[in-house]
């Protein structure tokens, strides 16, 4: 079996996969927490999030970009200067 390597952390992991086990398991406990954060506390920012689950900005940002998270319009906070 041909592997490739982990651009995270290194570790082998099969051709064609794009993490290894362990970082996909961290990737998507990360994504969890983001969204049950967001559940509970539905208008945050990215920098609320990520001060409240130690995650970074630019992830949360990237799960963002990628379409796995959605930016929601806030209808009460327009014309806010």
């Amino acid at each position: 079996m041909t592997t490739d390597t982990c651009l995270k952390c290194g570790s082998p992991m099969g051709r064609g996969e794009y993490s290894c086990q362990v970082c996909g398991e961290n990737e998507m406990q990360d994504y969890q927490m983001i969204r049950n954060y967001v559940r509970t506390y539905p208008n945050s920012n990215a920098m609320q999030i990520a001060n409240a689950t130690g995650i970074s900005v630019s992830k949360i940002l990237r799960y963002i970009r990628n379409g796995s998270l959605s930016v929601v319009d806030n209808p009460s906070r327009r014309g806010r200067s």
